[in-house]
């Protein structure tokens, strides 16, 4: 008994060191560091805001592995009016986002909400290069209330079926909430 109480102390204070090393190599910000796989839909949006947008538009839902834990995101961007033009890391021509709207919803149901960072917008490659997000984290509920930070999602479709309307999308997600 006396050894199981031992293990048990142990394991318990294993976890609380670990949880402020972690805490102290981040400065308290979570890294994250997420696998995506899911899939892109072009739509015609409506607004129901008299100044909202209207208009194609991607409408992406994707599932996420990794830190800070499993979650899915749903994602609104567009191109609207921007010119396609060329785009150095395209290696050919793309469009830039006028917007990238994005939830990304945690398993204990907290959430994460982020823009399209406007001063260094993503872009949609019309080429085999990846599509890139560069996101802004402008806050959340539950565990992330108050949320801030920056990320950059790096991704590549694949178009599926007939429809030319489909897209699978795989990619990563890397960067830093602040706390």
């Amino acid at each position: 008994m006396a050894k199981r109480i031992l293990i048990v102390v142990m394991v318990a204070a294993t976890v609380l060191a670990t949880g402020i090393v972690a805490d102290t190599a981040y400065g308290g910000n979570i890294p994250i560091n997420w696998r995506v796989s899911g899939t892109i839909v072009g739509v015609q949006l409506t607004s129901p805001s008299p100044t909202g947008y209207s208009g194609p538009a991607l409408l992406i839902d994707a599932f996420l592995k990794g830190a800070p834990g499993k979650a899915q995101f749903r994602v609104l961007a567009a191109g609207g009016d921007n010119p396609v033009v060329p785009i150095p890391e395209c290696g050919g021509v793309g469009q830039y986002f006028i917007f990238d709207d994005m939830v990304i919803t945690f398993e204990d149901l907290s959430m994460l909400f982020a823009k399209m960072d406007p001063a260094d917008p993503g872009w949609n490659c019309f080429s085999p290069e990846p599509a890139v997000a560069n996101m802004v984290i402008i806050g959340g509920t539950g565990k992330y209330e108050g949320a801030a930070g920056y990320f950059q999602g790096i991704f590549d479709g694949t178009t599926v079926g007939d429809s030319g309307a489909l897209i699978a999308e795989i990619g990563t997600i890397v960067g830093e909430i602040v706390r």
